[in-house]
């Protein structure tokens, strides 16, 4: 149970840092002058390091 979750939360890590990198992308290519996708990029890197830190609290046990 504990190797799957380990799994699962390193993938949805993973995932969160490739979307926020495509948020940021998005933010300083494009030519519209929201803050939108660059609110979207911090929340998804903020969770990504959430799940880490959660991670390797769940490995220490």
């Amino acid at each position: 149970m504990k190797k799957i979750l380990n799994r699962l939360f390193v993938i949805a890590s993973l995932g969160l840092i490739v979307a926020g990198a495509i948020f940021l992308c998005v933010s300083i290519f494009d030519g519209n002058e929201t803050t939108t996708p660059l609110a979207a990029a911090l929340a998804c890197i903020l969770l990504s390091n959430l799940f880490n830190v959660i991670r390797m609290n769940m490995d220490k046990k």
